[in-house]
This record gives structure tokens, sequence and C-alpha cells, in this order.
């Protein structure tokens, strides 16, 4: 394919229409060194005055009629505010010049000899954009898959994906070290806290203990017990039980009525008989659950050593219901599988709440459980959303709620509509799902797959990268961003469960974004 010189495509005057005082670039959304470039502007964006769109029939046709596809897939295109369209490596100066660190790359661009030598060097570049550009699984329905996969070999593919790291990497450092200190101060802010909540409802009590205190530490992942109108809910692992026992002490003595597992992981269900003995009450688990228990599968050496191994449940416990009596009224017993198959949630419809446990972990996610189906999750997130639901509480102890009787609380309480949270998490999800799905119908090795699911141009891939690869490596792949490729093609063979996951809430009571 013939590529055009800069000198006859580097500028053309033409009546795109184009937003007032915004540049518009238009970008390969499948090539990783296009995404790459694309994360570098919006970080230097400060100022808004760039927008980025990923190149596809139906965006050039809204743009204007005398863009062509072909062209554009080839360069780099940006159209200035007043209409005019830079192209190639006269569009990255022109981009260049509109920030203060790159101001002097984009004024030496433009200038004998610098123009010609970057010329030459995006030339090479474009000139090889199908060899360069590996078909990432779904998104090459946005312009000739078939030619994509002809030219393009594994070989090239992780070539540009390593190229595409290495262009991000001072990024993935400094969030790296950003969210280390958020984890540390979120943490800290929590640690052997209460929370109580409507009028004392709710209460979120943070546990800690020598060996689990690294999970949130290191990972970003709170341990919590919640207590909801008598009703106390996945009271953490023995080795948290010191702080349990604490927390007990501020309680008022006949305050629990019962005792509730959500499902059969450690950290949820290590103290259901010790805190039923305390208490003088009864254990309600999932009937599947019960079967899991009895006695419970051996855990890694990791998993034993840091949240501890838990003991078989009793007997006597009893099957959950449609419904759970609470101290003064009930709460409905959802069953929602995907996280793992035993999995349920407790919705008050009164209050408009749903204690989720860990069917919500967060909208993004890398690495989850080796025991997670997320195709049975998908369908799960599409019930909850048939729910009229305010408050959602999430079984690590986060809470989603525009609700003003919901206090904001940094890294606990995160100002946004539950639903849309929901939905943003089935999204997500969706696009995974088509991913994994594309990715193996072409037949590609499960960490090319993998690579798509994390393309460098979706901030979460490389916000994450570092801690995602930690995880990796401390357990040895037992949960990694590869589980997450399996979450989608499960089988139904027996695994095991696993508890971390990396994620954390962090922002300003205004308006509760994510951070």
């Amino acid at each position: 394919m013939p590529v055009p010189s800069q000198s006859e495509v580097s500028v053309h005057q033409t009546n795109v229409p184009a937003t007032a005082g915004v540049y518009t670039a238009l970008y390969d959304g499948q090539c990783e060194i296009c995404q790459a470039f694309v994360s570098w502007l919006r970080v230097l964006d400060k100022r808004h005055r760039v927008t980025s769109t990923p190149i596809s029939a139906e965006a050039l046709q809204q743009l204007g009629k005398e863009l062509d596809l072909t062209a554009c897939l080839r360069q780099l295109h940006v159209i200035r505010p007043e209409g005019r369209i830079e192209v190639g490596w006269d569009a990255v100066a022109c981009l260049a010049r509109l920030f203060p660190a790159t101001w002097v790359i984009g004024t030496l661009g433009r200038i004998p000899p610098f123009r010609q030598l970057g010329r030459l060097a995006y030339g090479f570049v474009a000139a090889n954009r199908y060899s360069l550009s590996k078909c990432r699984g779904g998104a090459c329905s946005v312009a000739r898959p078939a030619l994509v996969r002809r030219r393009a070999t594994l070989g090239a593919f992780w070539s540009c994906y390593t190229l595409g790291l290495l262009l991000r990497l001072p990024l993935v450092i400094w969030t790296a070290l950003a969210d280390a200190w958020g984890r540390v101060r979120i943490f800290f802010s929590t640690w052997g806290r209460r929370l109580d909540l409507l009028h004392g409802k709710l209460t979120i009590l943070f546990l800690s203990g020598p060996c689990p205190n690294l999970v949130p530490l290191i990972f970003g992942e709170l341990f919590t017990a919640l207590l909801y109108d008598g009703v106390a809910i996945d009271p953490g692992s023995p080795k948290m039980r010191a702080s349990l026992r604490r927390h007990l002490r501020g309680i008022r003595p006949g305050t629990i009525c019962a005792v509730v597992g959500t499902h059969h992981h450690e950290e949820h269900i290590g103290n259901l008989d010790w805190l039923a003995g305390q208490a003088g009450v009864k254990v309600h688990v999932p009937e599947k659950t019960a079967r899991l228990l009895q006695p419970p599968s051996r855990l890694p050496f990791a998993r034993r050593l840091i949240i501890g191994q838990p003991p078989a449940l009793n007997a006597k416990a009893e099957f959950l219901e449609s419904c759970m009596p609470t101290a003064h009224g009930r709460l409905q017993v959802i069953h929602t599988p995907g996280h793992c198959d035993d999995h349920i949630s407790l919705y008050d419809p009164e209050e408009k709440l749903l204690l989720a446990g860990d069917a919500f972990m967060g909208a993004y996610f890398a690495t989850p459980n080796p025991d997670v189906d997320s195709r049975k999750w998908v369908e799960t997130l599409e019930r909850l959303l048939e729910l009229d639901i305010e408050i959602l509480v999430e079984g690590h102890g986060h809470i989603h709620s525009l609700r003003p009787d919901i206090p904001f609380i940094r890294g606990v309480v995160t100002r946004e509509d539950p639903r849309a949270a929901i939905e943003e998490k089935l999204r997500y999800l969706r696009w995974l799902r088509e991913q994994v799905e594309s990715g193996f119908r072409e037949d590609m090795p499960v960490r090319a797959i993998e690579a798509t699911c994390f393309p460098w141009g979706k901030r979460h891939a490389w916000e994450t990268f570092a801690n995602d690869e930690l995880i990796r490596a401390l357990t040895l792949g037992h949960f990694s961003r590869t589980e997450l490729v399996r979450s989608f093609v499960r089988s139904g063979e027996s695994v095991l469960p696993v508890v971390y996951e990396v994620r954390f809430h962090e922002g300003p009571p205004t308006d509760g974004r994510e951070s």
C-alpha cells in the first residue's frame, strides 16, 4: 500500500466542522503506538484543547466528506479549530506545540532539518501500519479486518505491544507510586475503625491482622465485616479474629440476631461459627456454600499465610432461602453467581439498599478469582439492574450512593449512582467478552488475548499494570490478568478461589470521582 508524501498531504484546507478552539485528533484504535500517543496526549492536555477520536467510517462521515478512510488509517490526522487538517509528522508537531512540556519538540519539528527527520521516522511507521498492528479482537470491526489479519503477525503484535509499554513506562511508575501512597493513607484512615450509618442500621467494621494487613497495603483491598439491622455478614477470617473481638466489645449484647456468609471465600466465612457462638445465634449460608465448607479445600500456601485457612463449617448451619429475617424486617436473598457459583447478595427494598458482597467489586478489575465465571457475572449484573438501588455496599466495605444521609468518607464512599456503577461494570464485562471470544475465534494464544483485553489506549490497562504484575509474581500466577481471559471460557471444573483485587476509590466529596 503506497504512502503519500508528507509534502502532498501535510496540510489541507477543507470545510470539515470543528468545535471552537478544540483540535480533533483522528487515530488508529488498533495500533498500540497510536494508543500510547493518545494516552500521553490526555495526560498533557490539562486544558482539554484536544479531543481524540478512533477512526471509523461513521466517525469520518460525521466530521466531513473530504476525509478519506484509507488515508486516515495510514497517518495521524489533526483537524485544527479553524477546519484546516494537518497530517502525519506535521500533525504530531502541531499538537506538541499546544503543551509546555512538548512545545520545544513541536517548534523544532516545524523547521529544517528536524521536520525532514520527523517525517522520515513517522513515514516508516505509517508505511508499516498493518504489520505493527495485530487485530485486537473485536476492535478490528472498525476498518478492514481481513487486511489486518492477513498482514499482521504475532511477532509484530508483541513488538508493538512492548513498545506501547515502554512509551507508557513513566506513567506506569508514577501511577504505581501514587497508588501506593493512596493505599497507605486509606489503610490508616480506616484501620480499626467502625462506621455507623443510617442511624445505626448499617455498621461497617474494618478488620485487620498482622498478615492480612499486607493485602490493603500492597493490593488496596480492605477487609470488613458488616452489621445490618442485627444481621452480621461476612465476619472475616481467623487471622482477623482479634480485631473482630475488639469491635464486639463496643456492640451492645443482644444486637446480633444472626450471622450470614455470602459465599465460601476465606476472608468472608472464617469466623462464622466463632461469631455465632459469641452472640448465641445461628449461622445462615447458601446450601452450596455449606457443601463447599464440609470441609473447605486446602488453600495455597500464600493464602493460608496471609488470610488463614478457614475451619469446617458447623453442620447445623441453616440454609438461606428467599428471605432472611432481620431484627426489624426482612432482607431478600438473591442468587448472584459470577464471582463464584455459590454467591448470594442481600437486598432491602424499603431502604433500597443492596448488600452486594463480592457480586460488585468496582467497575474495573484485572486479577479475578480462578473460580470466577464472567459470563454468569454479566447475567447477574443484568438482573441487579432490575432492582431499585440507592445504596450499594460492597463486601469489602466500599459504598456507592448519592443519598445525602450517607456522608462522604474518602476511600470508602464513592459519590455515584449505584445503577450507573453497575452499568459501567456491565459494559466493561461485555466488552471483555467480545475481546476474548474474538481472540479465540482467531486462534490467538491466551496471553495475546490477554493483551487485547488491556490495550494501552485504555487508562485502566496501564494504571493497574504494576500492581497486576506484582500480584502475578507474588502468587506465582495463581491469580493474574490471564485468569480474566479464562473466566469467560469456564468449563465448570473445580477450581480454588482467590480473594485479592487491585482497586480503591478516592475522590472529593463534591463529585466522587474515582482515582
